[in-house]
Protein backbone atom coordinates (compact mmCIF):
# COMPACT_ATOMS: atom_id res chain seq x y z
CA UNK A 1 0.00 0.00 0.00
CA UNK A 2 2.68 2.49 1.07
CA UNK A 3 4.31 1.69 -2.83
CA UNK A 4 1.24 2.69 -4.29
CA UNK A 5 0.95 5.71 -2.51
CA UNK A 6 4.46 6.85 -3.20
CA UNK A 7 3.81 5.81 -6.76
CA UNK A 8 0.91 7.61 -6.48
CA UNK A 9 2.15 10.40 -5.27
CA UNK A 10 5.26 10.68 -7.54
CA UNK A 11 3.00 10.50 -10.49
CA UNK A 12 0.76 13.53 -8.97
CA UNK A 13 3.93 15.66 -8.93
CA UNK A 14 5.35 15.01 -12.39
CA UNK A 15 1.92 15.97 -13.37
CA UNK A 16 2.02 18.99 -11.38
CA UNK A 17 6.01 20.02 -12.91
CA UNK A 18 4.70 18.75 -16.23
CA UNK A 19 1.76 21.66 -16.43
CA UNK A 20 3.98 24.25 -14.11
CA UNK A 21 6.50 23.90 -17.19
CA UNK A 22 4.34 24.12 -20.57
CA UNK A 23 2.55 26.75 -18.84
CA UNK A 24 5.94 28.42 -18.37
CA UNK A 25 7.13 27.59 -21.73
CA UNK A 26 4.08 29.00 -22.79
CA UNK A 27 4.69 32.39 -20.91
CA UNK A 28 8.04 32.70 -21.91
CA UNK A 29 6.83 32.89 -25.34
CA UNK A 30 4.11 35.35 -25.09
CA UNK A 31 7.40 37.34 -22.75
CA UNK A 32 9.51 37.45 -25.91
CA UNK A 33 6.46 38.99 -27.84
CA UNK A 34 5.90 41.71 -25.61
CA UNK A 35 9.75 42.15 -25.71
CA UNK A 36 9.78 42.26 -29.79
CA UNK A 37 6.42 44.46 -29.38
CA UNK A 38 8.41 46.88 -26.68
CA UNK A 39 11.46 46.62 -28.96
CA UNK A 40 8.93 47.44 -31.96
CA UNK A 41 7.87 50.48 -30.59
CA UNK A 42 11.30 51.83 -29.03
CA UNK A 43 12.25 51.10 -32.78
CA UNK A 44 9.58 53.36 -34.48
CA UNK A 45 9.84 56.15 -31.67
CA UNK A 46 14.04 56.14 -32.61
CA UNK A 47 13.60 56.89 -36.36
CA UNK A 48 10.41 58.94 -35.66
CA UNK A 49 12.74 61.03 -33.25
CA UNK A 50 15.58 61.60 -35.82
CA UNK A 51 13.26 63.81 -38.23
CA UNK A 52 14.74 67.34 -38.03
CA UNK A 53 13.12 70.19 -38.88
CA UNK A 54 15.46 73.15 -39.89
CA UNK A 55 15.25 76.62 -39.12
CA UNK A 56 17.07 78.60 -41.09
CA UNK A 57 17.73 82.07 -39.57
CA UNK A 58 17.90 85.34 -41.85
CA UNK A 59 20.67 88.18 -42.24
CA UNK A 60 18.42 90.23 -39.36
CA UNK A 61 18.15 87.65 -36.44
CA UNK A 62 21.15 87.78 -34.11
CA UNK A 63 23.12 85.21 -32.51
CA UNK A 64 21.59 85.75 -29.00
CA UNK A 65 17.97 85.52 -30.85
CA UNK A 66 18.88 82.00 -32.60
CA UNK A 67 20.33 80.88 -28.72
CA UNK A 68 16.62 82.26 -27.46
CA UNK A 69 14.55 80.58 -30.42
CA UNK A 70 16.11 76.92 -29.50
CA UNK A 71 15.82 78.01 -25.64
CA UNK A 72 12.42 78.60 -25.96
CA UNK A 73 11.72 75.67 -28.94
CA UNK A 74 13.08 73.06 -26.00
CA UNK A 75 10.33 74.28 -23.58
CA UNK A 76 7.32 72.99 -26.10
CA UNK A 77 5.63 69.78 -25.86
CA UNK A 78 6.39 68.91 -29.09
CA UNK A 79 10.46 68.91 -29.01
CA UNK A 80 13.03 66.38 -28.39
CA UNK A 81 15.81 68.58 -28.82
CA UNK A 82 16.71 71.69 -30.48
CA UNK A 83 19.94 73.29 -31.03
CA UNK A 84 21.23 76.44 -32.03
CA UNK A 85 23.90 76.43 -34.89
CA UNK A 86 26.24 79.22 -35.61
CA UNK A 87 26.92 80.34 -39.07
CA UNK A 88 30.05 79.76 -37.68
CA UNK A 89 30.09 75.89 -36.42
CA UNK A 90 27.88 75.22 -39.99
CA UNK A 91 30.67 76.31 -41.70
CA UNK A 92 33.51 73.83 -40.21
CA UNK A 93 30.53 71.01 -39.98
CA UNK A 94 30.28 71.79 -44.02
CA UNK A 95 34.60 71.52 -44.11
CA UNK A 96 34.72 68.66 -42.69
CA UNK A 97 31.78 66.84 -44.59
CA UNK A 98 33.41 68.52 -48.13
CA UNK A 99 37.09 68.00 -47.01
CA UNK A 100 37.98 71.62 -47.71
CA UNK A 101 36.50 74.95 -46.78
CA UNK A 102 33.96 76.99 -49.35
CA UNK A 103 34.61 80.22 -47.96
CA UNK A 104 38.32 79.95 -49.47
CA UNK A 105 37.35 80.36 -53.28
CA UNK A 106 33.74 81.94 -52.39
CA UNK A 107 35.26 84.71 -49.94
CA UNK A 108 32.83 84.64 -47.62
CA UNK A 109 30.40 82.40 -45.68
CA UNK A 110 27.63 80.75 -47.43
CA UNK A 111 25.74 79.16 -44.63
CA UNK A 112 23.28 80.64 -42.16
CA UNK A 113 22.80 80.44 -38.71
CA UNK A 114 20.35 77.69 -37.82
CA UNK A 115 18.18 75.89 -35.22
CA UNK A 116 17.96 72.26 -35.68
CA UNK A 117 14.42 71.14 -34.06
CA UNK A 118 14.31 66.94 -33.83
CA UNK A 119 10.59 66.22 -32.62
CA UNK A 120 9.39 64.21 -30.35
CA UNK A 121 7.79 60.55 -32.03
CA UNK A 122 4.15 61.49 -31.67
CA UNK A 123 4.64 64.57 -33.42
CA UNK A 124 6.86 63.29 -36.14
CA UNK A 125 3.97 62.89 -39.10
CA UNK A 126 3.23 65.85 -41.55
CA UNK A 127 -0.32 66.51 -40.03
CA UNK A 128 1.52 67.58 -36.62
CA UNK A 129 4.65 68.99 -38.46
CA UNK A 130 2.60 71.67 -40.73
CA UNK A 131 1.52 73.57 -37.93
CA UNK A 132 4.29 73.70 -36.04
CA UNK A 133 5.83 75.57 -38.76
CA UNK A 134 2.92 77.94 -39.52
CA UNK A 135 3.40 79.18 -35.89
CA UNK A 136 7.13 79.03 -36.22
CA UNK A 137 7.20 81.73 -39.26
CA UNK A 138 4.67 83.67 -37.70
CA UNK A 139 6.48 83.94 -34.74
CA UNK A 140 9.66 84.33 -35.92
CA UNK A 141 8.62 86.90 -39.01
CA UNK A 142 11.73 88.78 -40.51
CA UNK A 143 14.27 86.84 -38.47
CA UNK A 144 13.76 83.43 -40.20
CA UNK A 145 14.91 82.74 -43.97
CA UNK A 146 13.21 79.49 -44.22
CA UNK A 147 12.20 76.19 -42.62
CA UNK A 148 12.81 73.14 -44.19
CA UNK A 149 12.29 69.46 -43.30
CA UNK A 150 11.73 66.40 -46.05
CA UNK A 151 8.28 65.93 -45.94
CA UNK A 152 8.43 62.96 -48.25
CA UNK A 153 10.84 61.02 -46.35
CA UNK A 154 8.47 61.71 -43.46
CA UNK A 155 5.05 59.95 -45.44
CA UNK A 156 7.21 57.64 -46.84
CA UNK A 157 8.68 56.49 -43.25
CA UNK A 158 5.50 56.63 -41.40
CA UNK A 159 3.74 54.76 -44.21
CA UNK A 160 5.87 51.66 -43.49
CA UNK A 161 6.20 51.87 -40.18
CA UNK A 162 2.05 51.51 -40.30
CA UNK A 163 2.55 48.42 -42.31
CA UNK A 164 5.47 46.94 -40.37
CA UNK A 165 3.26 47.60 -37.10
CA UNK A 166 -0.26 46.15 -38.57
CA UNK A 167 1.79 42.35 -39.88
CA UNK A 168 3.46 42.37 -36.48
CA UNK A 169 0.14 43.32 -34.48
CA UNK A 170 -1.83 39.97 -36.78
CA UNK A 171 1.62 37.93 -35.59
CA UNK A 172 1.35 38.93 -31.60
CA UNK A 173 -2.39 38.26 -31.91
CA UNK A 174 -2.86 34.70 -33.66
CA UNK A 175 0.71 33.52 -31.46
CA UNK A 176 -1.23 34.84 -28.82
CA UNK A 177 -4.36 32.62 -29.35
CA UNK A 178 -2.32 29.65 -29.68
CA UNK A 179 -0.73 30.73 -26.70
CA UNK A 180 -3.77 30.58 -25.00
CA UNK A 181 -4.93 27.59 -26.34
CA UNK A 182 -2.02 25.61 -25.02
CA UNK A 183 -2.11 26.98 -21.72
CA UNK A 184 -5.85 25.89 -21.28
CA UNK A 185 -5.33 22.64 -22.85
CA UNK A 186 -2.56 21.96 -20.27
CA UNK A 187 -4.58 22.81 -17.02
CA UNK A 188 -7.40 20.84 -18.72
CA UNK A 189 -4.94 18.00 -18.76
CA UNK A 190 -3.99 18.29 -15.38
CA UNK A 191 -7.48 18.43 -13.92
CA UNK A 192 -8.53 15.45 -16.01
CA UNK A 193 -7.37 12.82 -13.21
CA UNK A 194 -9.44 14.45 -10.63
CA UNK A 195 -12.48 14.31 -12.51
CA UNK A 196 -13.62 11.56 -10.24
CA UNK A 197 -12.75 13.12 -7.03
CA UNK A 198 -15.16 15.91 -8.56
CA UNK A 199 -17.73 13.94 -8.89
CA UNK A 200 -17.17 12.41 -5.56
CA UNK A 201 -17.55 15.28 -3.71
CA UNK A 202 -20.49 16.18 -5.57
CA UNK A 203 -21.84 12.46 -3.93
CA UNK A 204 -21.37 14.21 -0.71
CA UNK A 205 -23.03 16.87 -0.86
CA UNK A 206 -20.38 19.86 -1.74
CA UNK A 207 -21.36 22.62 -3.05
CA UNK A 208 -19.96 23.66 -7.02
CA UNK A 209 -18.33 26.36 -5.64
CA UNK A 210 -16.89 24.54 -3.04
CA UNK A 211 -15.55 22.03 -5.40
CA UNK A 212 -14.33 24.81 -7.94
CA UNK A 213 -12.52 26.99 -5.27
CA UNK A 214 -9.12 24.65 -4.57
CA UNK A 215 -9.21 23.53 -8.19
CA UNK A 216 -8.98 27.17 -9.20
CA UNK A 217 -6.56 27.94 -6.34
CA UNK A 218 -4.23 25.04 -7.31
CA UNK A 219 -4.29 26.54 -11.16
CA UNK A 220 -3.46 29.75 -10.23
CA UNK A 221 -0.55 28.69 -8.23
CA UNK A 222 1.34 26.96 -10.95
CA UNK A 223 0.23 30.12 -12.96
CA UNK A 224 2.15 32.04 -10.82
CA UNK A 225 5.13 29.85 -10.31
CA UNK A 226 5.44 29.62 -14.58
CA UNK A 227 4.82 33.45 -14.51
CA UNK A 228 7.60 33.71 -11.96
CA UNK A 229 10.52 31.15 -14.17
CA UNK A 230 9.41 32.46 -17.66
CA UNK A 231 9.98 36.20 -16.36
CA UNK A 232 13.01 35.33 -14.59
CA UNK A 233 14.19 33.10 -18.17
CA UNK A 234 13.17 36.13 -19.97
CA UNK A 235 15.49 38.44 -17.67
CA UNK A 236 18.51 36.28 -18.39
CA UNK A 237 18.36 36.34 -21.73
CA UNK A 238 18.49 39.98 -21.89
CA UNK A 239 21.29 40.28 -19.51
CA UNK A 240 23.19 37.41 -21.73
CA UNK A 241 22.19 39.05 -24.90
CA UNK A 242 23.84 42.43 -23.06
CA UNK A 243 26.71 40.95 -21.76
CA UNK A 244 27.92 39.45 -25.37
CA UNK A 245 26.76 43.37 -26.86
CA UNK A 246 23.73 42.58 -28.47
CA UNK A 247 20.39 43.68 -28.18
CA UNK A 248 21.75 46.85 -26.55
CA UNK A 249 19.20 49.49 -27.24
CA UNK A 250 16.50 47.18 -26.31
CA UNK A 251 17.86 46.04 -23.10
CA UNK A 252 18.25 49.34 -22.30
CA UNK A 253 14.35 49.80 -22.46
CA UNK A 254 13.32 47.06 -20.83
CA UNK A 255 15.26 47.28 -18.42
CA UNK A 256 14.22 50.55 -16.89
CA UNK A 257 11.12 50.79 -14.29
CA UNK A 258 8.00 51.13 -17.07
CA UNK A 259 8.82 48.89 -19.62
CA UNK A 260 9.97 45.99 -17.19
CA UNK A 261 6.84 46.89 -15.25
CA UNK A 262 4.64 46.26 -18.57
CA UNK A 263 6.78 43.56 -19.70
CA UNK A 264 6.11 41.71 -15.94
CA UNK A 265 2.23 42.66 -16.23
CA UNK A 266 2.22 40.93 -20.21
CA UNK A 267 3.48 37.26 -18.10
CA UNK A 268 1.75 37.99 -14.95
CA UNK A 269 -1.63 38.92 -15.64
CA UNK A 270 -2.51 35.84 -18.55
CA UNK A 271 -0.18 33.33 -16.32
CA UNK A 272 -2.82 33.79 -13.41
CA UNK A 273 -6.07 34.82 -15.18
CA UNK A 274 -5.53 31.86 -17.84
CA UNK A 275 -5.21 29.15 -15.75
CA UNK A 276 -8.03 30.11 -13.61
CA UNK A 277 -10.44 30.48 -16.20
CA UNK A 278 -9.20 27.22 -17.77
CA UNK A 279 -9.74 25.60 -14.58
CA UNK A 280 -12.76 26.74 -13.72
CA UNK A 281 -14.36 26.03 -17.58
CA UNK A 282 -13.14 22.33 -16.58
CA UNK A 283 -14.37 22.13 -13.55
CA UNK A 284 -17.68 23.16 -15.16
CA UNK A 285 -17.41 20.36 -17.66
CA UNK A 286 -16.65 17.88 -15.15
CA UNK A 287 -19.49 18.96 -12.86
CA UNK A 288 -21.99 18.99 -15.14
CA UNK A 289 -21.37 15.22 -16.23
CA UNK A 290 -22.69 12.02 -14.69
CA UNK A 291 -20.49 8.97 -13.21
CA UNK A 292 -20.82 7.31 -16.96
CA UNK A 293 -19.79 10.25 -18.53
CA UNK A 294 -16.24 10.54 -16.46
CA UNK A 295 -15.21 7.16 -17.67
CA UNK A 296 -15.73 8.31 -21.32
CA UNK A 297 -13.37 10.84 -21.45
Amino acid sequence: MTNIQHGKRKRLLGAKFTTTLSIALVLFVIGLMSVVGLGAMRLTDALREQFTVTIEMSDYASPAYGAKLASMLNKREYTRQATYISADSALTILTEQLGENPETFLGYNPLHASVELQLASEYAVNDSIEPIVKDLKTFGGANIERIDYNRSLVDIVNRNIRKVSLALAVVILLLLLICISLINNAVRLSMHADRFLIHTMQLVGATRGFIRRPLVMQNVVYGLIASVVALAAIVALIWYGMSQGMISMLAELLLSPVPLAVLACCVFVPGILIPAIAACAAANRYLNRNVNDLYLM
